[in-house]
């Protein structure tokens, strides 16, 4: 579990500096599709964060959305695969996603 909060907490600070990073460089980069994906996507993980550290009842919903929040931004920074900036905010969310896919898994209820 540890990994994947790393991942998590990896995940939500690379998300904040690429947009920053995006509103930097202005034009393409402000797409403000991606921008919000980015934005939902450091959120959901500082909740999926919470949530975890809490023991919520929610945990296990919280990190399969998460999970699909964070592929979905991967593939949103994906689409700048000529930015590296861009590619390791990609990197960063589909380890996370797995982490979150992982702890899922974990939680399960074995019947």
């Amino acid at each position: 579990m540890q990994t994947c909060m790393q991942a998590l907490m990896e995940c939500q600070k690379t998300c904040m500096e690429t947009m920053t990073y995006c509103m930097t460089k202005g034009g393409k980069y402000m797409d403000a599709t991606m921008m919000g994906m980015m934005r939902d996507c450091a959120q959901m993980c500082m909740m999926c964060m919470n949530m975890t550290i809490g023991g919520s009842e929610f945990m296990t919903s919280t990190c399969m959305l998460c999970a699909q929040m964070c592929e979905k931004c991967a593939k949103a920074c994906e689409m700048m695969g000529d930015d590296a900036k861009m590619m390791e905010c990609a990197t960063a969310c589909y380890k996370c996603a797995e982490c979150c896919k992982m702890m899922d898994m974990e939680m399960m209820p074995t019947t």
